[in-house]
């Protein structure tokens, strides 16, 4: 096979995952502003389930009973039914696809320009996190997914506490141990859930990019000391910082993906193809140090099977996360497995999907046709091909 190492089956605890290609978190803007399951979600991920991916980490689904819009929510036991039939139907359209699904808990904002921050949660606050994430976690398992990915990363409760920006004095914040102090409490809290022969992952930022955030420095620690406790893989992104963002403008909450740590966290067409890359490679470095084989995932302008390839069998990560290449083809893993690399339809790098995020609006593509909401079945560029080919695809 061209493309062995990507298509090598890789075993977490309980769970074997079929191939190296993971579909990363991504907002979808798809469910009901109430954070219900919606037709168009389930179709969304149904479709991403039929281009060949070794496992999906259906976004990011809030733990705070608050507010969210539009972000798919697992808050209270009346979200499960729908969380249970969306893993049914995805299941439905592939039975090689491992489903789990992102835990957060985001901070508060306000259109009047105020962010909620760690420094604003009461030290006998903290212990409703930890009760969130561990209902959450019932949760997930009476849905059905196959595995929990425990949000660190971004601009949101957790990897805001793990952050230097971090000044707490009440043993929560300022050095890095402190820091850690809650999300390790948390990961504990969903272990004692979930138990020992299930999948839990992490996901943190390999740099924060901004300047009171963390660096590698940092970031490999973390990833260390979540080895120690056991956490199952640990994906890398970067950015996404309230730190930086530009001011909102009037009646408009702030934005994380305003500002320069924003800008990296989805890198542009002018950043090179695996911008974050070396961000997965310094905590895989850091954690095969320590000891310890846990999986890495990468992930940042992936866009080749060949380049995908390549990162993995340099060592450099073990796990390929994919999401906007993966929204703009879904079909990208069955094409690469098949040696039809030439079809795959590109992610332009343009963040159309991005900024939709931004404006609360509902996620697409630039590449797809005008208002579709998901890529169309047997997807690739405008030419003739054979009616074999195009039955493999739908």
């Amino acid at each position: 096979m061209k493309y062995e190492k990507l298509f090598s089956p890789i075993t977490m605890r309980s769970v074997t995952f079929p191939n190296r290609i993971q579909r990363t978190s991504m907002v979808s803007g798809l469910a009901t502003e109430d954070g219900y399951v919606t037709e168009d979600l389930t179709k969304r991920y149904q479709r991403e389930a039929k281009g060949g991916t070794g496992s999906i980490v259906v976004e990011a689904a809030v733990v705070l009973a608050s507010k969210s819009p539009y972000n798919l929510r697992i808050s209270s036991d009346e979200f499960v039914p729908g969380l249970t039939s969306l893993v049914k139907a995805i299941r439905e359209a592939s039975n090689e696809v491992k489903v789990g699904i992102q835990i957060m808990q985001h901070l508060k904002l306000s259109r009047s320009g105020w962010r909620q921050r760690v420094e604003d949660f009461k030290t006998e606050e903290l212990v409703g996190i930890v009760n969130n994430h561990m209902a959450a976690a019932r949760r997930v398992l009476a849905a059905g997914f196959d595995f929990i990915e425990i949000h660190m990363a971004h601009a949101y409760a957790l990897s805001s506490f793990l952050s230097r920006a971090n000044k707490r004095a009440d043993g929560y914040g300022g050095t890095l141990p402190k820091r850690m102090r809650l999300p390790i409490e948390v990961f504990r809290a969903v272990r004692a859930v979930v138990g020992e022969n299930y999948p839990l992952g992490i996901r943190i930022n390999g740099e924060d990019f901004h300047v009171t955030g963390n660096t590698p420095f940092q970031s490999t620690k973390i990833a260390v000391r979540f080895a120690e406790l056991g956490a199952d893989y640990i994906s890398v992104s970067a950015g996404a910082s309230f730190e930086d963002a530009l001011p909102p403008a009037e009646g408009h909450p702030p934005d994380p993906m305003s500002g320069y740590s924003g800008h990296r966290m989805s890198p542009w067409f002018w950043w090179p193809d695996g911008t974050h890359v070396h961000l997965a490679e310094a905590v895989r470095a850091a954690v095969r140090q320590a000891g310890f084989d846990t999986p890495i995932v990468t992930a940042g302008k992936i866009r080749e099977p060949q380049h995908a390839e390549k990162i993995l069998r340099n060592e450099k990560a073990d796990i390929i996360g994919l999401c906007r290449a993966l929204l703009a083809d879904p079909d990208w893993p069955i094409k690469a497995k098949k040696g039809r690399e030439n079809e795959i339809v590109r992610c332009a790098a343009c963040n159309w999907c991005l900024e939709a995020d931004s404006r609360y609006e509902k996620v697409n593509c630039s590449r797809w046709p005008e208002g579709a909401l998901r890529c169309p079945d047997g997807f690739m560029p405008a030419m003739a091909r054979p009616a074999e080919i195009e039955k493999e695809l739908v």
